[in-house]
């Protein structure tokens, strides 16, 4: 049997694209609108994945890939290294955030109280409606709601380990660095990176491989103003306001750098409402920063920045995985030869052997 490469042409490419618009026009008369207020949770998704806030581009990117999220946020990706940037907003405090859902684990009474906004933890996961009533629209939560951490106490009495600051943020678009990592770069990485790379890395932690059961000091979900100096006026204006995920895990003790004993912290921030990857952040960086929880190294995939730095981004992780499909006829070619060759030799070698036995 012979293998051969065969030719292909534009016109079977065309076709393919032609066969794929078809089976998906469906997911184009959906209007965006509907996309962004009916599935929230998958835009917060994407524009975090993606990189990009832009709601409306995510509901694009969401029906042009008819719902496959993580092709979606590639489309969002792709979009947003074609945007000029005009410079660098104001570092935000998400103490500022005004919530609409604000929880801790660590502290049962706390500032505020325990804000559970817009959740379904409290729901039994049947797809069978169990309460069988009408619900009446109601405001549930103050828009203007502004508390602080739930960790600012302990911070305030000095208890909670801190890191060194870096004088600038790293920007891994501009520039994506070596080792040793700075902690912003480490940071933005886990922010764009795949929600389920994240959440996976992070169990691991409480599966053998790491020593983390972390408490959710503050979990928050809210609006943030961004704010800009403007480029002609040299004024400080307001040029939007994003809603986004924040949150703070409390682990064991440890020593800072003067010696103290103080409590670890993990933060954890992305675009959108998602805890699960915001949460699984909080773990890794954990994980990553403290001497705890790293303790025997090679075998803690949480506590290893290469793995971290490496091999959470989905759309890398994506394209790589998906280049599989195209075209590699040479290659293996290569390999199916170099195949042939060592079962020739093999079959030449045994029958060398036999003949030695004779």
């Amino acid at each position: 049997m012979a293998y051969y490469a065969i030719k292909g042409g534009e016109e079977a490419i065309k076709n393919s694209l032609d066969f794929y618009s078809d089976i998906t026009s469906h997911a184009q008369k959906i209007d965006d609108k509907s996309i962004i207020e009916g599935l929230t949770y998958s835009i917060d998704r994407v524009i975090s994945e993606g990189s990009l806030y832009s709601k409306k581009l995510a509901a694009q990117a969401i029906k042009r890939s008819a719902g496959d999220l993580l092709n979606a946020s590639f489309f969002l990706r792709a979009h947003r290294s074609s945007c000029q940037r005009i410079g660098i907003c104001k570092t935000i405090d998400i103490n500022d955030m005004r919530l609409t859902r604000r929880i801790s684990s660590a502290f049962k009474d706390i500032e505020g109280g325990q804000l559970l906004g817009p959740s379904n933890d409290y729901e039994i996961k049947l797809l069978i409606d169990l309460k069988n009533e009408e619900v009446e629209i109601e405001e549930y939560s103050n828009k203007d709601n502004i508390i602080k951490s739930a960790l600012t106490p302990l911070r305030e009495d000095n208890l909670i380990k801190t890191l060194p600051k870096e004088e600038e943020p790293w920007d891994i678009t501009r520039s994506y660095p070596t080792e040793p990592y700075p902690r912003s770069a480490v940071l933005q990485v886990m922010a764009r990176a795949e929600t389920g790379s994240l959440l996976c890395v992070g169990y691991t932690t409480m599966r053998g491989y790491g020593d983390i059961h972390p408490t959710i000091g503050d979990l928050r979900i809210g609006e943030l103003d961004v704010e800009f100096t403007h480029p002609f006026t040299k004024n400080e204006v307001k040029v939007g306001t994003i809603e986004a995920t924040a949150v703070e895990c409390v682990g064991t003790f440890n020593q800072d750098e003067d010696g103290d004993t103080k409590l670890t912290t993990g933060f954890g921030f992305c675009f959108g409402k998602n805890e699960t990857k915001a949460i699984s952040m909080s773990m890794i960086d954990l994980s990553l920063y403290n001497t705890h929880y790293s303790v025997g190294g090679e075998h803690v995939i949480a506590a290893d920045f290469d793995m971290i730095m490496h091999h959470l981004d989905g759309i890398e992780s994506y394209g790589m995985t998906n280049h599989f499909k195209l075209p590699h006829y040479v290659t293996f070619q290569t390999d199916y030869q170099i195949f042939k060759s060592a079962q020739k030799y093999t079959e030449e070698k045994k029958e060398n052997e036999k003949g030695v036995e004779k």
